[in-house]
């Protein structure tokens, strides 16, 4: 199970917990944490950072995530914040995001509505989309119009 990828504790404890006794469980997870092949600091930063990388999510949807694989709350924001430390912060995430996926769909109410919904639902607060919306406007106004 361990060979495929990272788990967290609390994957590898519904996993086993089918397959033992919970007691029997507990102490075999307790080993290999001893032994160092669970880490749940780790692994919410390994898969924080994946998660920023590849799907640009933002910090509430983290957070969420991370939680559902049995992260709890203080873990989760240590990892966000030093994921983000090398991956770059939220809005840069958010501005990246819009530049690449959304920016088209900017130029009526109607995607814009659909464009903040979704970037809603990826994990950014709604100040952050607004804001991140008003400067892509701006830019795409100034290719238009030129700077007047």
């Amino acid at each position: 199970m361990l060979e495929y990828r990272a788990h967290s504790r609390r994957e590898l404890f519904d996993k086993l917990k089918r397959f033992a006794d919970i007691g029997v469980v507990n102490e075999v997870l307790d080993m290999l944490e001893e032994g160092g092949l669970i880490d749940d600091e780790a692994y919410a930063f390994q898969y924080a950072h994946d998660l920023m990388e590849m799907k640009l999510l933002g910090p509430q949807r983290l957070k969420m995530e991370l939680a559902r694989k049995g992260i709890d709350d203080e873990t989760a924001e240590a990892a966000i914040f030093t994921a983000e430390e090398e991956i770059g912060s939220a809005e840069e995430r958010l501005e990246r995001l819009i530049e690449i996926r959304y920016k088209k769909m900017l130029c009526d109410e109607k995607n814009c509505t659909k464009t903040i919904n979704s970037l809603f639902r990826l994990g950014y607060g709604y100040d952050m989309i607004k804001e991140a919306i008003y400067k892509v406007k701006e830019e795409i106004a100034d290719e238009l119009y030129g700077n007047e």
